[in-house]
């Protein structure tokens, strides 16, 4: 049975992006590193007593960048577009936050939210 801390990097591993540079890391070892950074800042912010609001984003999405033409960004097509807002455990203020993230799963936000926390918690 794997820890939590294993099910963590392993989740990150999967679903993630990553980057390496390429003079001193293998791509796999990037990946690794990545996967590691963000389950340790989910770790991280989760014990510090972060927290992570969603919401609709008023503003709406802001257009395509997958360089998909059938995407619903790229069509104009109606569809769910979210902001989320990182809070500060003492005084509960927004200490980071991103917006017109479009249909996120919830695989997705997971890593929305450890990469808002990496910056905060590094």
């Amino acid at each position: 049975m794997k820890t939590a801390k294993q099910q963590a990097y392993l989740f990150f591993l999967r679903n993630a992006g990553f980057s390496y540079d390429p003079k001193t890391q293998t791509k796999q070892a990037g990946r690794a590193a990545c996967a590691h950074k963000l389950a340790k800042a989910e770790r991280d912010a989760r014990a510090l007593g972060y927290t992570f609001e969603w919401s609709h984003d008023l503003d709406g999405c802001i257009g395509c960048d997958c360089g998909s033409d059938d995407c619903a960004c790229a069509t104009g097509e109606h569809h769910e577009c979210l902001s989320v807002l990182m809070y500060d455990p003492e005084h509960k203020h927004v200490v980071d936050s991103l917006d017109s993230i479009c249909e996120p799963t919830w695989d997705y936000r997971r890593v929305i939210e450890a990469e808002l926390a990496s910056k905060v918690t590094a």
